[in-house]
């Protein structure tokens, strides 16, 4: 009886144990509530997708998005993180990175998003500004805006920094290839920095004869760079040391100081280029015309403006991938994507279909959280095992061993008084 005694109670205890370390990891755990939404306001970053079964990523007021135009869906990030860049491993599609906007610190996902590894860069203040990786190397570029650019290299069970570029100024822009050719820039404000010897030294890029306003990096035939300069235009190199020109069809003529608002490049067809140009005129008082949105289906040897008229000026441009045409720009006054495409609408809906299914597919799968009366249910069959051992105990132990214990030293003294009493004495003649 005893064997049965002491398995019902280490049920019971397991049972306990089971329902408060539950009910701790639930109340730790708090997940917040995940949004779908069908549209984004307040976009940061974005990572076009990959392929045609990857989802596009965004980071919207600081909160990570996945899906495509028409459904967004968040990705649950670290706690605390406001997240400020994402970038992703065309080589691998589930492999996803984020950048903290306010540490220094970056989060690496093999899932998806489902988990994450934290990465810290620096004990020093600041916050990433960019993400970019070469997949092909398994290198990881970070811009941040007060201690330069980080290399990291991504060996799988965790990631190694060395190689950074320290800076004076902030990081607006890192790009990088995966083709193999190992093409990494940074973009600061007024000058463009070319990565050699895999990212392990940096160099000035002094020959562009004006300041960097934007850049962009495609995976093409071969790997080219482009960058948008103050006035100069565009320009394009496949090595990063010699540069061309590449306005045709863009206006520029002599006299003219094309400025360049943004480029962007399709990840699925690399050839599909965007750029967003204004001109600059005026000697004492410098005025900007509004931005004019072109796109490219040749790597930019020719350009053709879009019928798209903007108010102002574009500060990003953000491709629907494998949809010639289709973009989406984001302005100087507002992070509010503004759709600047003209194409079918059949087209763009399919995009938009292909990104949603790419979420719902790769999105990370929370962890099941029990319903409460789950906990419930357990708790009342823990308490009531509970019971039912305390009366076996009562009925098995406490009461046989309750009738074998010796009798007070009182009864015992009353008793041996009345044995004595009714004991006959010898008689004494």
């Amino acid at each position: 009886m005893r064997v049965r005694t002491i398995i019902m109670l280490a049920i019971a205890t397991l049972l306990f144990g089971a329902v408060f370390t539950g009910a701790v990891q639930s109340l730790q755990a708090q997940p917040k509530p995940v949004s779908t939404r069908p549209a984004l306001e307040n976009v940061r970053d974005y990572a076009p997708a990959t392929s045609a079964d990857a989802p596009t990523y965004a980071v919207d007021a600081g909160v990570l998005f996945a899906g495509g135009p028409g459904s967004w869906t968040e990705i649950v990030t670290p706690k605390d993180i406001i997240v400020g860049a994402v970038a992703v491993d065309s080589t691998r599609p589930n492999v996803l990175y984020i950048g903290a906007a306010n540490e220094l610190t970056l989060f690496r996902s093999t899932n998806a998003g489902e988990s994450w590894l934290r990465v810290p860069l620096s004990d020093a203040a600041g916050g990433v500004t960019d993400v970019a990786v070469d997949g092909v190397q398994r290198l990881v570029y970070a811009g941040t805006d007060t201690a330069g650019v980080f290399r990291l290299r991504d060996v799988g069970s965790s990631m190694i920094t060395g190689g950074q570029l320290l800076l004076d100024e902030p990081v607006r822009q890192v790009a990088t290839d995966s083709t193999g050719a190992a093409l990494a820039f940074a973009r600061t404000d007024t000058a463009l920095y070319r990565a050699d010897n895999y990212g392990l030294a940096w160099t000035t890029v002094d020959n562009l004869h004006s300041s960097p306003t934007a850049l962009a990096v495609a995976n093409s035939e071969p790997a080219t760079v482009y960058v948008g300069t103050t006035d100069r235009g565009v320009l394009t190199s496949a090595d990063g040391q010699s540069w061309t020109l590449a306005n045709d069809g863009l206006g520029l003529k002599a006299g003219n100081r094309l400025h360049i608002d943004a480029l962007a490049v399709d990840p699925i067809n690399p050839d599909d280029v965007y750029v967003a140009a204004s001109y600059l005129f005026g000697s004492t008082t410098l005025h900007q015309t509004p931005s004019r949105v072109a796109t490219s289906e040749d790597s930019a040897l020719t350009w053709t403006i879009t019928p798209a008229e903007m108010t102002g000026n574009v500060a990003e441009l953000l491709p629907v991938s494998g949809t010639p045409g289709a973009v989406y720009a984001l302005t100087t006054s507002s992070r509010t994507p503004v759709a600047l495409y003209d194409v079918p609408e059949t087209a763009v809906a399919l995009a938009a279909a292909s990104d949603a299914n790419a979420a719902s597919t790769m999105a990370p799968a929370r962890a099941a959280q029990p319903a409460p009366w789950a906990w419930i249910i357990a708790g009342l069959a823990a308490l009531g095992l509970a019971i039912f051992v305390a009366y076996d105990v009562r009925q098995r132990v406490v009461r046989p061993l309750a009738e074998r214990i010796p009798l007070s030293a009182l009864d015992t003294q009353t008793l041996t008084t009345q044995a004595l009493s009714t004991q006959t004495l010898p008689t004494v003649g």
